[in-house]
């Protein structure tokens, strides 16, 4: 593999990278690096969801991988009752300190393979990339059956996903910021189907590394797995304001219902 001149030697061979990443990597410094996102996506990607997933037919919402609680509480002024669902303690404990009353959301902790619900949900939302993070596949679909078990019949289902082809032309190799004072570089790279990033991060001359690994997954090869998992997809959308899905649309945005 080449990336930017540079020759890597392999997926395995990185320094400190583990197939769990995800277990380590979101914490406070997750919190730093991403500290520039764009609120307005989540606001419009909000507005989208309650056009398509109408809160008169929608009353129970998981938002599956809910991080920090950022799109919780967005859904939370549309809909009754928001559960928001994540594997990282630190980022829960940050949604908890958010909330205005203890009525909504309602934030919990568990792994996405094993949701500790039954068939109890009218929307289950997948948001800001927050999915593909195995090596094994079968993991992957394994999360798609979960989220099927637990939406009611004819329940709504929604994932927010990037889109591989638009990354392979825009990828950036790598780059450096500042932000808050904590210098951030990134090595961005694909190999092997997936969009690697390691991700080092100094604080006061002591510098440490992240990686990010996530699949990338084609249109086809999601609609297949949720299909599968008793999951039609309806609509695919290519950005927050709804445009149609293309190969230069930066989203892959799925709607769809449980079977």
């Amino acid at each position: 593999m080449k990336v930017s001149g540079k020759h890597w030697s392999g997926i395995h061979n990185m320094d400190g990278y583990k197939a769990s990443w995800y277990k380590e990597w979101f914490g406070e410094d997750y919190l730093t690096v991403y500290k520039h996102r764009d609120n307005d996506d989540a606001r419009r990607l909000t507005a989208l969801i309650v056009h398509y997933c109408s809160p008169k037919k929608a009353d129970t919402v998981l938002d599956l991988a809910c991080g920090n609680g950022r799109h919780s509480f967005l859904l939370a002024q549309h809909y009754k009752h928001i559960i928001g669902l994540d594997l990282s303690e630190h980022l829960l404990e940050r949604a908890r300190r958010a909330r205005k009353s203890e009525a909504c959301p309602c934030f919990v902790r568990a792994d996405m393979r094993q949701l500790p619900f039954k068939g109890r949900f009218d929307l289950v939302a997948s948001l800001f990339t927050s999915f593909g993070y195995f090596d094994d596949d079968g993991q992957h679909r394994r999360v798609a059956e979960e989220i099927s078990r637990v939406l009611k019949p004819g329940g709504f289902f929604v994932m927010d996903y990037f889109n591989g082809d638009y990354v392979k032309r825009h990828l950036v190799p790598e780059g450096e910021r500042m932000m808050d004072g904590v210098r951030i570089r990134e090595k961005r790279w694909i190999e092997e189907g997936r969009v690697y990033k390691k991700i080092t991060i100094e604080k006061n001359g002591r510098p440490k590394s992240f990686y990010e690994a996530v699949r990338m997954f084609s249109r086809e090869e999601m609609v297949t797995m949720f299909n599968r998992a008793g999951i039609e997809i309806r609509h695919v959308f290519g950005d927050y304001d709804g445009s149609p899905f293309s190969a230069r649309a930066p989203r892959m945005i799925l709607f769809g219902n449980k079977k």
